[in-house]
């Protein structure tokens, strides 16, 4: 679905510069920091990737797990804070964005936008180092069973963060859920990009796989779309400031449903309907209406 710019300047609600202005000012930035947030979620599941490997079974495996790959995971924890850190800031634009198109969204989605990533990595980052003591004390001596590892994870302030950490996720995923959804109905995201984000919000509280691979893919795709650079140009709502759905790929080609084409498309529809007219004979009837009338008279013989 081809929309001009004359088209467009025309549909911008009043004060709708404004909003425009700002988000051409701070999306390519916004755009960079996806960037760079999606380099940070690979580096720190690469970091961390050692421990994964160990897949340990029980609490005294992980203690000394971690303390085998203390560098990896410590690093690993930093590098996640950086990324989850920049992923709000791509929460909290998008939100912004997005109410402005369509006013019903949720201002609970930017509150656990922010607050949840920021918790969730803090806790990322700080809890490595708590467990690296407790690791380390726990190799170190002579009592190393699994009964010894609980005691010593479960009794100290480790405990805290094994709490603190599945709610900041589950508020980092609500957040994830609620913007791409919005973002989608806003027109301001397309279908993949969108489900992309839902999915990988999900993976950070039903644990059927690692959510980084899905966080990367979507961050590309947000970076993307805020650079200019998404394959066909990105959806309308972007430079109207309102809530138009994304176009698929036969609206791009024109071969979308005759409600979904543009002005041009229904003229040219219109002036066939109004050349495919009835020829009208010298009495002032249709052709064809006299050809009908003249079979039944026949029938009548």
């Amino acid at each position: 679905m081809a929309v001009s710019p004359e088209e467009l300047n025309q549909s911008a609600p009043e004060g709708a510069e404004g909003q425009l202005e700002w988000e051409r000012r701070l999306g390519p930035r916004v755009g960079i920091a996806a960037v760079v947030a999606a380099i940070f979620v690979v580096a720190s599941f690469v970091a961390q990737l050692p421990l994964l490997r160990d897949k340990t079974k029980n609490e005294a495996d992980t203690l000394r797990s971690v303390h085998k790959h203390v560098g990896g995971y410590v690093a690993g924890g930093i590098l996640q804070m950086v990324a989850i850190v920049l992923v709000a800031v791509v929460l909290w634009y998008l939100f912004r964005a997005t109410k402005y198109r369509r006013p019903q969204t949720p201002v609970i989605a930017l509150v656990l936008g922010i607050a949840g990533p920021v918790i969730f990595g803090l806790a990322g980052a700080i809890g490595p180092f708590v467990i690296k003591h407790y690791a380390a004390e726990f190799v170190a001596g002579a009592n190393q069973t699994n009964q010894h590892a609980k005691d010593l994870v479960d009794g100290s302030s480790a405990a805290v963060f094994s709490i603190l950490t599945p709610v900041a996720g589950l508020s980092f995923a609500f957040s994830m859920i609620m913007t791409n959804v919005n973002g989608i109905r806003a027109g301001l995201l397309s279908t993949f990009a969108g489900v992309v984000g839902v999915i990988a919000g999900v993976l950070f509280v039903v644990p059927l796989g690692p959510p980084q691979l899905l966080l990367f893919f979507w961050l590309v795709s947000i970076s993307l779309i805020l650079l200019n650079h998404w394959p066909g140009g990105r959806g309308p709502a972007w430079a109207s400031g309102q809530a138009i759905k994304w176009p698929t790929a036969m609206e791009r080609r024109g071969m979308a449903p005759r409600a979904a084409r543009g002005p041009r498309q229904r003229r040219g529809e219109e002036e066939a309907e109004i050349v495919d007219v009835e020829p009208i004979d010298e009495n002032g009837a249709s052709s064809r209406s006299s050809r009908k009338r003249k079979r039944k008279q026949g029938r009548k013989h």
